[in-house]
């Protein structure tokens, strides 16, 4: 069969969407932009006739509709596939395909339709379809790449892995923080270098933890890690006010990442440890926190004085590093300077890792 098809800028590589192909390609890789999630079909251009139409509906039987591009490759309108059957084929006394022989894609497409640029996230795909859902024939969304069409994303499939992402991101949430764990981590990492975003990640953990969780008892470890936990979620809260993309995930135990933009670490670091010296007191008996320090079994067995917690705080910037594993070398070498400063001195500190063979920036507070 042949239509009068736009021919796009870049070949179609075949209907690529299908779920089997999508959930090997990427079940981690689910806050990927929508380009991948749109499946690949040829649009109509302006002059389409009725009669390639309907052979255009019947070559893609799984389409509720049809995208109709100007020279272009702009989206101009959508024929949707129930309308056009029982409007413009049959008609009211069944003679519709005669009374509009003539007639082409545009005068038949309808102007009002859901389009998005194929950039954005799947998260904000949803929103923003929500949000104009009234105005979306049969709820199938139009995907462009620079204005220009590039497929379709079925509103299935956005549901179906918008619930997939959802319960890998419920897997992956920390029980005690409810913040996202590894995964999240990795995937918010590798999503800022593909977009070579300049960002700083921050490494942040308690100071002598173990002591602490073994004196006091696990619960107040785990009071610890939750103070620490809402410190983190105030703060991005109050980073992502002043328009900052803040993204906090919680690794494990006292173990916690937080990514900034570029230049704003120092800045975050400061502000989270002036936070937690404030509150840290809520955490010990009042003869404790007079004394300034406790003693417990270090990982020797041996008994030894302990100050009261502090945070060691490691930034790694992304120029440092190409890859998650590259960062995750790095980072060991770096979260070792921080904890090492920050122990030596008996208080919180951050350290930043520099380029190549210069020294990195630290500060005690």
């Amino acid at each position: 069969m042949k239509y009068t098809l736009l021919i796009p800028s870049g070949p179609f590589e075949g209907l690529k969407g299908d779920r089997e192909f999508c959930l090997f390609h990427n079940i981690s890789n689910l806050s990927q932009k929508i380009l991948f999630y749109a499946k690949r079909y040829p649009p109509l251009c302006l002059d389409t006739k009725i009669t390639e139409i309907i052979e255009y509906f019947l070559e893609y039987e799984e389409l509720r509709l049809a995208p109709v591009v100007c020279p272009e490759e702009r989206p101009r309108g959508v024929i949707e596939r129930k309308h056009f059957f029982e409007q413009v084929v049959i008609g009211k006394f069944g003679y519709g395909i005669h009374l509009n022989s003539k007639k082409t894609a545009s005068d038949l497409m309808q102007r009002d339709f859901f389009q998005i640029e194929g950039e954005v996230s799947l998260e904000e795909c949803a929103l923003r379809f929500s949000q104009g859902i009234d105005t979306a024939p049969e709820k199938d969304i139009i995907v462009t790449l620079e204005e220009r069409y590039y497929g379709i994303l079925h509103i299935k499939d956005l549901l179906y892995w918008l619930s997939q992402r959802t319960i890998q991101l419920a897997k992956d949430q920390n029980p005690l923080t409810g913040l996202p764990g590894n995964w999240a981590i990795r995937q918010e990492v590798e999503r800022r270098l593909k977009d070579n975003e300049a960002f700083e990640v921050i490494y942040i953990d308690l100071n002598d933890f173990k002591p602490f969780n073994d004196h006091f008892g696990f619960l107040k470890g785990d009071e610890a890690i939750v103070l620490l936990g809402n410190l983190l979620k105030e703060l991005v809260c109050q980073f992502n006010r002043d328009s900052e993309r803040v993204f906090v995930g919680h690794i494990g135990g006292d173990d916690f990442v937080v990514i900034v933009s570029l230049g704003e670490a120092e800045r975050f670091c400061r502000t989270l440890i002036q936070l937690f010296e404030d509150r840290k007191r809520e955490l010990f008996p009042k003869e404790v926190w007079e004394k300034g320090y406790y003693v417990s079994v270090d990982r020797q067995g041996q008994k030894k004085r302990f100050p009261l917690l502090t945070l060691a705080c490691a930034i790694v910037p992304s120029f440092r590093f190409e890859t998650f594993g590259e960062l995750s070398s790095i980072s060991t070498e770096v979260k070792e300077m921080a904890k090492k400063i920050s122990k030596s001195a008996e208080k919180s500190a951050y350290f930043r890792d520099r380029r190549g063979g210069h020294a990195g920036n630290s500060k005690v507070l």
